[in-house]
């Protein structure tokens, strides 16, 4: 089984580190080799290219869904603010997470697939206000739901990634 390692401030390769409460000499050593071996991580290009490849992905995505009618069949425009949501969203996911296939909607949201066959995929669709519409389908096993991207990926939603991602290997 794949395991998502999720403490309860989690954060992905390029998400920044979460707030410390910690103001002992201490706490603050311990956050500098924190940052220092992020920012190591974050230099190697075996991890960074995954990451990278879906950020790009986006960029060229806001670039070709920037007019009304991108698609030749009335779709709306990329929503900028669902643009900023999906590329929190990435920055956030694990190290662990394979890149997900990213495209946009026609009604201007984002959409993260990851998809072995039509019966091992899970879809993640991001809203221009972060709402996060799911759904996850694992042989005859299906999860769905709505959650809200606050600076880090809801459970709800790791909890399906790992079980799709699981069926993937």
């Amino acid at each position: 089984m794949t395991m998502i390692a999720a403490p309860v401030k989690r954060g992905g390769l390029l998400a920044p580190l979460p707030p410390s409460d910690g103001t002992s000499s201490a706490a603050a050593a311990v956050r500098e080799v924190m940052q220092e071996a992020l920012s190591a991580l974050a230099r190697s290009i075996a991890v960074r290219k995954t990451a990278e490849a879906a950020i790009a992905e986006l960029g060229s995505l806001q670039r070709v869904a920037a007019e009304r009618n991108w698609d030749g069949y009335g779709a709306l425009p990329l929503d900028p603010r669902a643009a900023e949501h999906a590329l929190t969203f990435l920055q956030a996911l694990p190290t662990t997470v394979p890149a997900p296939d990213v495209s946009v909607d026609p009604d201007g949201e984002v959409d993260l697939l990851w998809q072995r066959d039509p019966t091992t995929t899970i879809s993640v669709s991001i809203g221009p206000n972060g709402r996060l519409t799911y759904a996850a389908l694992v042989g005859t096993a299906q999860s769905c739901g709505t959650e809200w991207l606050a600076g880090e990926i809801p459970q709800p939603i790791l909890d399906s990634l790992a079980r799709v991602l699981d069926r993937m290997k």
